[in-house]
């Protein structure tokens, strides 16, 4: 047989090959191979991954996330250990956990606070060895902590448990006489006020403002009062109000109370006490996000004030440091959540047990980084992985790829696409962390849902 050039020989050749291979089975109806004939032994691997990629299913059931509050099972015993919180401006803490905690601050993904109007706080937090839950500390930490806690999360707390994950009292204690003084009389006088049947429910820390003009007069030193005693949300002392009202000013009280303006005269008595509406913002890892320009484009309005009758109004018994405790320390307890998470993390899955490089690095890795990793978008922080996410499916790939192409150097780039996308499916990424437990570092649950 004679063809008309080079070129067409060997197409005959290579058609009259296909053909044969075709003939004997070797090649499916796409003329694309069945199997790798120079490794028959991966037959089976090959049909396996010749099916389609298996479908995520929507749903798993997943156990609970780690507790990275809760004892370790190794440690026993039921000492606590003792770390130092510091950050300006403030007495330094001491803080008590049933597991040690990791040194944080000073460039080691520290909390790091945001406060309208003030620079950015930052909290170190410097583990201090271990003390015996038979101290007397403890009893007052455990006090101390009710204390500053009940004060804005009363309704989620029982007054009598003192059961807490973690307690806190000052590291130099200096005690306030006026405070004191305040809270052993209100004890006082909510027990009288029990003994003569003239209330039925009393509120700890909370005494009725009336009654305290009554005996401590007008002080300036109040922080957080309530519309309605024992219940309502707190406001924001600003200070007392002697001149007389006008029309208006009755009918916007009246309005507050829900009561008509004949009955808000016969409730006012002077002094009044002005107050104002906390900030809504409590997460305070968030930073402040400015306008654009040095300068707000339009001025901001000060937040509205109100007038509160004394007789109806609760005085919460707290000085400004108490206060400032109980609004920063859920900010800084979230933040040291999610560190003990990472590390939880970094020294159950990658622990040292060997000396490879591979151990080593994943040992390096920042917390900071680390738990930036592990937070879900669900959980409503700043920084979540879902920027990482982008980066570690196109590395993943690539590295998978790389893999496959080396260790299958005789497969058809059909067969390589294919297998590559089994490898790299989110099935199969899903069964691996189920199978590692890795849903259990997850940080999913919004500020205030774990801490």
């Amino acid at each position: 047989m004679t063809f008309a050039s080079k070129l067409s020989a060997h197409r005959h050749a290579a058609f009259t090959a296909y053909v044969q291979l075709y003939e004997q089975g070797l090649l499916d109806d796409n003329l694309l191979p069945i199997s790798s004939v120079l490794q028959p032994e991966l037959e089976d691997e090959v049909k396996e991954m010749l099916a389609d990629v298996e479908k995520r299913a929507g749903m798993a059931k997943v156990s609970m996330s780690v507790d990275p509050w809760a004892r370790l099972e190794e440690d026993g015993g039921s000492d606590f250990y003792l770390s130092v919180l510091e950050w300006e401006g403030s007495p330094p803490l001491l803080m008590f956990t049933h597991r040690e905690l990791i040194r944080l601050g000073d460039g080691t993904g520290g909390p790091v606070l945001h406060r309208k109007g003030k620079p950015p706080l930052k909290v170190t937090v410097s583990p201090a060895g271990r003390i015996s839950a038979n101290d007397p500390v403890i009893d007052k930490a455990k006090r101390f902590t009710r204390l500053v806690f009940w004060s804005l999360n009363h309704a989620r707390m029982s007054w009598e448990n003192l059961d807490f994950s973690y307690l806190f009292f000052p590291k130099n204690l200096v005690v306030d006489e006026v405070w004191e003084e305040r809270r052993s009389w209100s004890e006082e006088h909510l027990a009288d006020l029990l003994r003569q049947e003239l209330t039925k429910t009393v509120f700890p820390l909370m005494v009725n403002a009336e009654a305290f003009v009554k005996q401590f007069g007008c002080p300036n030193d109040l922080e957080i009062v309530q519309r309605h005693l024992g219940s309502g949300r707190p406001l924001k002392f600003i200070g007392w109000r002697d001149d007389a009202l006008s029309d208006e000013e009755i009918e916007g009280i009246a309005d507050s109370y829900r009561k008509t303006v004949d009955e808000i005269k016969e409730l006012v008595r002077y002094p009044l006490i002005v107050a104002e509406a906390l900030p809504p913002r409590m997460n305070f890892l968030i930073p402040i996000l400015r306008p654009k320009g040095d300068v707000p484009s339009t001025p901001v309005e000060p937040p509205m004030r109100t007038l509160l009758i004394p007789s109806l109004t609760g005085v919460l018994l707290l000085s400004r440091q108490e206060m400032e405790y109980a609004f920063l320390l859920p900010s800084i307890l979230r933040s040291i959540y999610m560190s003990l998470t990472a590390h939880s993390l970094r020294t159950t899955l990658f622990p040292p047990i060997t000396s490879s490089d591979e151990c080593k690095l994943l040992q390096t890795i920042p917390i900071s980084l680390l738990t930036v990793a592990v937070t879900a978008p669900s959980s409503g922080e700043r920084l979540n992985y879902q920027r990482m996410e982008t980066l570690g499916d196109t590395v993943l790939k690539l590295m998978a790829g790389l893999q496959i192409m080396a260790e299958y150097p005789l497969w058809h780039e059909g067969y390589l696409t294919k297998k590559k996308d089994h490898a790299v499916s989110n099935v199969r990424l899903a069964k691996e962390n189920l199978k590692r437990g890795l849903y259990r570092w997850i940080i999913r649950g919004k500020y205030f849902d774990d801490d």
